[in-house]
């Protein structure tokens, strides 16, 4: 039997790759490079982390939860190849550090 929290870590797995592959297009297109998506990525989590409840409380478990998904967005972002225009070995990379 699959629990209700293993669903939601699926799905929420799911959305982060579909974001990544959003991003590898975008990067693919030159529309923006990695550097920019990055940037993008680590200015929502500086304003997150400069948010009242973040210098409140910067080890509530929803700030760490708010956070994880752009770090695991902004590791994704360094694993594409712009000559195949896909992230290999984002499995084993991708978890790094997670």
């Amino acid at each position: 039997m699959t629990s209700d929290t293993d669903v939601t870590d699926a799905q929420i797995a799911g959305l982060l790759l579909a974001v990544a592959a959003l991003i590898g297009e975008i990067r693919r297109k030159g529309v923006l490079d990695g550097g920019e998506i990055d940037g993008a990525l680590q200015r929502l989590a500086d304003d997150i982390g400069g948010s009242k409840l973040a210098q409140a409380a910067p080890e509530d478990p929803m700030i760490r939860a708010t956070l994880a998904p752009l770090e695991q967005l902004r590791r994704m972002n360094t694993l594409f190849d712009e000559a195949s225009g896909r992230f290999p070995d984002w499995i084993s990379k991708g978890d790094e550090g997670a």
